[in-house]
């Protein structure tokens, strides 16, 4: 991984220009890879969104649902429920600067009510889960934002789509909305039994589907109509995750991601389902530079661009184990699953970051990206 674009989870969030400024040096002085930073829509910050623009803030986050019935933010660090109203008078705010939502897109009625009626019943195990997420909730939600956003004329992402139907609703809205949408490897690669196989650390928002939905994901990569995948990363302790074993409802809601996205998606993609090369860069590289306005420094192999290089070699075979993450995540939906294809270096800007399992470069080496002209 040679950039991240980091969410605006955080304690305090990244809702005003004060808590970005400082998320974003805290960041300078930390990270050991480029990166991008995502501001938050909290409903209450429309006035903030130009300054956060200016700040360098390359996205702007909304959720679209909450755990919360009354749809406040489950914890201090996370974001609140964006209604209709506010995402309105966000995308509308947001066209003047030509600024991009990233909308977490799920009718919170739905969410809540289906989840409502399964804990009224007792139920706490895990395929309780993926019954507290049904498809047609994002299906819903995507379509409402796609609404909005041909009536604004505003950009917009729609993250970690699950569902095929919501995904070809996207593609379907193409010529009249400028709107992409990315994917996930854990839709691409697990469903839902596996979920009741592998417990809270695969627990996730939204939920994995049927076989036949991942299917149909697949037939749209191969079709060249995803515009990225990208990794939705979580990092709960090891801790946070066990807490669903008595009760699913108590694990955290998320999933590792940022050390398996490339790797796996090599192995599953183009060594298991022959998706070309060229495919597989642009799924993970040119695909999120051009969507976020990266494109021109990050992205490609030419000119002009930064020498970002990820070295594989497709001969080695490595088998997921959490406990050997870099990251605070040490655990994986992924564990024990077998990869074919190795990242053995990783450069950034030239300089070799990452070689023979190590980290090369002390904290604060990455740089902090914004949108390129």
């Amino acid at each position: 991984m040679t950039t991240i674009i980091e969410m605006p989870h955080s304690l305090p969030p990244a809702t005003t220009l004060d808590n970005f400024v400082a998320k974003r040096e805290w960041l300078t002085q930390n990270c050991s890879v480029d990166f991008a930073m995502w501001a938050g829509l909290d409903g209450r910050n429309v006035d903030q969104l130009a300054a956060l623009d200016n700040a360098g803030a390359l996205a702007f986050k909304a959720f679209l649902c909450s755990g919360a019935p009354n749809g406040e933010a489950t914890d201090e660090k996370g974001l609140p429920r964006l209604d209709d109203d506010g995402l309105l008078r966000a995308m509308r705010e947001l066209k003047t600067f030509d600024g991009l939502i990233g909308v977490h897109a799920e009718n919170h009625d739905i969410l809540i009510g289906a989840g409502g009626e399964l804990r009224r019943a007792g139920r706490k195990d895990i395929r309780a889960h993926a019954l507290a997420g049904p498809e047609i909730a994002e299906i819903e939600a995507v379509g409402r934002v796609l609404a909005i956003a041909e009536e604004t004329g505003a950009r917009c992402h729609i993250v970690h789509v699950s569902s095929a139907r919501a995904a070809e609703t996207i593609i379907a809205a193409k010529p009249k909305v400028r709107a992409t949408f990315e994917t996930c490897p854990h839709y691409l690669i697990l469903d839902e039994e596996d979920l009741v196989r592998i417990g809270p650390n695969a627990r996730c928002g939204p939920p994995f589907r049927p076989r036949s939905v991942v299917d149909a994901l697949w037939q749209l990569l191969e079709r060249g109509d995803i515009d990225m995948v990208a990794s939705d990363h979580c990092p709960y302790t090891p801790e946070q995750k066990r807490a669903g074993l008595d009760s699913i409802w108590d694990a955290g809601m998320g999933l590792t991601g940022i050390e398996t996205l490339s790797p796996m998606m090599f192995s599953e993609a183009h060594v298991k389902h022959g998706v070309s090369l060229s495919e597989f860069a642009r799924l993970t590289a040119s695909g999120p530079a051009k969507a976020f306005q990266l494109w021109g420094r990050k992205g490609a192999i030419a000119l002009g661009f930064d020498a970002d290089l990820v070295f594989y070699d497709a001969s080695v075979s490595w088998t997921v184990r959490g406990a050997d993450f870099q990251g605070l995540g040490k655990w994986s939906a992924f564990e024990g699953m077998h990869c074919q294809g190795k990242v053995m270096r990783t450069l950034i800007r030239g300089v070799t970051v990452y070689h023979d399992n190590h980290i090369q470069v002390e904290p604060g080496f990455g740089q902090f990206l914004t949108r390129q002209a």
